[in-house]
């Protein structure tokens, strides 16, 4: 059995058999970090995109997603995403009534034109990568 170890530095190429990865990024304490409200009236529906992936035709983007108590927010989605509850608690519905609630360690994914409605009856934040372009909503 043949061994092979890989360490990766912040801002270091990688080749292996030919293939050249791209450079590792570091966001250091994101997680406390503010994230920009979607400025919805009575919503309290704040989301930060973090970082993307570089595949123009396919692009991955990754960041932050917060939901306070207020008015709900429905969401339709354009695209496909997995969202992991960080902190606190987010209450989900599906257009056919199915709900759950959301706590840290929970994953959850959508799919294109899955209609979901967002609420919490104190905050929630959770991390998600979508199959959408960098601010695009």
């Amino acid at each position: 059995m043949k061994k092979i170890f890989c360490t990766f530095a912040v801002s270091a190429t990688v080749a292996f058999s030919g293939q050249t990865f791209a450079k590792m990024e570091h966001f250091d304490s994101v997680q406390h970090k503010n994230v920009a409200s979607l400025n919805i009236d009575g919503v309290n529906a704040y989301l930060q995109d973090i970082t993307v992936s570089d595949n123009k035709k396919k692009p991955i983007t990754c960041g932050l997603f917060r939901m306070e108590k207020g008015d709900a927010l429905e969401y339709t989605y354009s695209y496909e995403e997995s969202k992991i509850m960080l902190e606190g608690e987010m209450v989900l519905a599906d257009a056919s009534g199915k709900t759950v609630t959301l706590t840290p360690g929970d994953a959850v994914s959508f799919d294109k034109g899955d209609t979901i409605t967002f609420s919490s009856d104190s905050y929630g934040l959770a991390f998600y990568c979508g199959q959408r372009a960098f601010g695009q909503l």
